[in-house]
């Protein structure tokens, strides 16, 4: 089973490097999202399975959205962020993951989500 992870943050050559190492885990597609059109639209046009996206880009996404609403068409998401602490003030169902953390870090949340075993 192929798994299609979407990357979308305002650092291109975090997202690039992020992309080489995802690329490695048996089963997992990487396409790089541009902030720049980074809209629900542009999302619907790519079938994706999780979302990884910048916390501030998040942030900015979310403001002004109505309880039980979603801006974009991705049910599981996760958060990259650089605060560990950041991680505990997410709301509800988004999921958090420090940038900094490992393949296999990366590679079992993922498979958390969508629920395969690593």
């Amino acid at each position: 089973m192929m798994i299609t992870i979407a990357v979308a943050d305002f650092n291109q050559t975090y997202c690039q490097g992020l992309k080489t190492m995802l690329e490695q885990v048996e089963g997992f597609e990487v396409i790089l999202l541009p902030v720049s059109d980074f809209t629900p639209e542009a999302i619907k046009k790519c079938p994706i399975d999780i979302l990884l996206m910048d916390e501030d880009l998040y942030q900015s996404c979310k403001t002004g959205i109505g309880e039980g609403e979603t801006l974009w068409p991705v049910t599981k998401t996760i958060v990259l962020t650089m605060d560990r602490e950041e991680i505990a003030t997410l709301a509800g169902d988004v999921n958090a993951i420090l940038k900094g953390s490992g393949k296999r870090e990366f590679a079992e949340q993922i498979m958390k989500l969508t629920l395969v075993e690593p």
